[in-house]
């Protein structure tokens, strides 16, 4: 006879606290609480990276994991040729369009994607259609029809793009084979900036402009022909989708203002779920996954956005990473140095209004000031070590403590500072990484208006050598990571490149998403690193872009709230601090950063 878990399912048990983690399915009576839980299925946007340039009417391809956006429009009708590519958490930059458009169609993956059609500027349209590779865009075959708000479906080399806007609305369908466009079945109902998901023989087209009659309308193409399908519940234009014909997900859009609403198709009728925790139309969006994942990014709010939000369905609650006030330092500074962890760090050092030699210790919630450094200084690197073994070097002091640059290294216990051996000669506004025992200090300048560095130092907790040569010399880049597996970014004059070290030699890498001189830093190693704000303060001239390093490129993460430059950092890449620095003086508040994190949504079930 077959068991009752065969027949039926997990069994239902009796326990006083909830399982660490339940399977899909369980579900258990809680004795301590009284209830029958299980896992709930929860449908939800939740914020990720920014895109790295607000627009509006950006085309996009790919999976939520490895998705693609090209093009877009700034005002007024600025057609773009930026690229985007996301890996899942943040964008970096792509290829750039041979043909700057916005409202193209889209077709295909992160690295077989197809753009074709657009506005290319004022009144001015395009049949121009361009292959992208993973790295560069190359010409395809040309679109029939010279449009702007054509939707797209399937791949790079069986693509699908329908409807327009340009010169009436259209209801075409073409088909493409890799090189050459050729007619499909036209649409029932011609319309433009509408939502386009599926396969070259299996498509949906959903909603669009003009919004009566056409802004709830479902067509399904299987090849040759489109047959009418069930309407949305939201008539809307300028919407964006991703899917399958069987499993689709619509948001966003116009009703006539602004919408969020998102709406799932099952290949018959549409139901609505979460809606975009940010309001948009004209957005762009990617996901091949059907109704249970997407991705919207950019649009028009009533301004432009860069804003991204993923969609997930699933027995787990996400918590977006983000930003939050923390407790504020005591002294209002910049240039300062920090190390440690969000919940055991350390601040040292800085100007605002002089040079100071103030030290702070943070618990995860405030700050507390501690013995001072012996020698007051700034521009001495990011930091070195924990809250209790701490390395301050070098750096610069004003002219009533000798002036310029400096040798002087100290080390924390804990409570106090105290001097060891001099670096072999001066350095000021260089960057640093690792322990108090193992670290490094690189780039920077010899004196204020000296020469600029490529050199790096080692420390062994006693002495210190010459390590390997960057390949750029520059100031004020911070460093994160260890002495043997180290990454530095950004430098004077905002600069966005960056090189990692290993101990030995110097490999340059990706680049931040945005210049920045004095950028904070967090990271245990080279592989997973932060870097946050720059510049040089003051209004609109600082920086509050996050960028999250993973081994490879660096791609967007929440901002920050406050713009700010030469900040101090500590922490790792999931779990940082970002404290005071420089806007158009010194300031004294603090954010600190979280990685996204899941957890499992259970809840409360009844009979009734």
């Amino acid at each position: 006879m077959a068991a009752y878990k065969d027949l039926v399912g997990q069994k239902i048990t009796k326990v006083t606290s909830n399982p660490g983690e339940p399977k899909t399915g369980q579900m258990w009576y809680n004795s301590t609480t009284g209830t029958l839980k299980g896992l709930g299925i929860l449908e939800a946007w939740a914020s990720q990276g920014p895109a790295l340039t607000a627009r509006d009417r950006v085309a996009g391809a790919g999976t939520v994991t490895a998705g693609l956006i090209f093009g877009g429009q700034t005002p007024p009708n600025s057609a773009q040729t930026l690229t985007e590519e996301y890996n899942g958490s943040g964008f970096a930059t792509g290829g750039a369009l041979s043909t700057a458009r916005f409202g193209a169609g889209p077709a295909g993956t992160q690295t077989a994607a197809l753009a074709f059609a657009g506005r290319t500027a004022g009144s001015t349209y395009t049949t121009n259609s361009e292959e992208y590779g993973g790295t560069s865009w190359t010409s395809g075959g040309a679109y029939p029809v010279a449009t702007t708000g054509v939707a797209g479906a399937g791949t790079q080399t069986a693509g699908l793009g329908f409807g327009g806007g340009i010169p009436t609305y259209l209801t075409t369908t073409n088909e493409y084979d890799g090189s050459s466009w050729t007619s499909g079945g036209a649409l029932n109902n011609g319309r433009s900036y509408l939502a386009g998901f599926g396969i070259q023989t299996s498509a949906v087209a959903a909603g669009g402009s003009p919004r009566s009659p056409s802004g709830n309308l479902t067509e399904e193409y299987n090849g040759s022909s489109w047959t009418t399908s069930s309407n949305m519940n939201t008539a809307r234009d300028a919407i964006y989708g991703n899917g399958t014909e069987s499993s689709g997900l619509v948001y966003g859009g116009n009703t006539g203002s602004v919408s969020a609403k998102t709406e799932k198709y099952d290949g018959s009728t549409w139901s609505e779920t979460g809606d975009l925790a940010t309001a948009r139309k004209y957005l762009g969006g990617f996901g091949t996954a059907g109704n249970t994942s997407g991705l919207a990014t950019t649009g028009d709010t009533g301004s432009l956005s860069s804003a991204t939000e993923e969609f997930t369905s699933s027995t787990n609650t996400i918590t977006a990473a983000a930003w939050a006030s923390g407790g504020a330092l005591n002294q209002a500074r910049y240039q300062m140095a920090g190390c440690g962890t969000l919940t055991a760090g350390l601040a040292f050092g800085g100007y605002g209004p002089a040079e100071t030699g103030k030290t702070e210790e943070y618990d995860g919630t405030s700050f507390s000031e501690q013995n001072d450094m012996g020698t007051a200084r700034y521009e001495m690197g990011n930091g070195n070590g924990t809250q209790t073994a701490a390395l301050c070097s070098a750096g610069r002091t004003d002219t009533a403590h000798g002036g310029g640059a400096q040798a002087f290294v100290e080390e924390y216990d804990g409570t106090s500072w105290s001097e060891v051996n001099n670096l072999p000669s001066d350095r000021t506004a260089h960057g640093s990484a690792g322990t108090q025992t193992a670290s490094i200090i690189a780039l920077g300048k010899a004196a204020p208006g000296g020469p600029t560095l490529a050199t790096s130092l080692h420390y062994d907790g006693t002495n210190w050598t010459s390590g390997g040569t960057a390949n750029t010399a520059r100031f004020a880049a911070f460093g994160a990571g260890t002495q043997t597996s180290a990454i530095f970014a950004g430098g004077n004059p905002s600069l966005a490149t960056a090189e990692e070290y290993n101990g030995s030699a110097w490999t340059t890498t990706g680049s931040l998403i945005a210049g920045a001189q004095g950028p904070s830093a967090a990271g245990a190693d080279s592989d997973a690193a932060l870097f946050t704000s720059g510049g040089n303060g003051g209004s609109g001239s600082g920086v509050a872009q996050t960028s999250l390093y993973n081994g490879t490129v660096f791609v967007s993460a929440p901002q920050l709230a406050n713009e700010r430059g030469y900040a101090a950092g500590f922490g790792i890449q999931t779990s940082a601090v970002v404290a005071a620095g420089l806007r158009s003086t010194g300031v004294t508040t603090t954010e600190e950063f979280t990685g996204e994190t899941t957890a499992a949504n259970i809840k409360n079930f009844t009979t009734s």
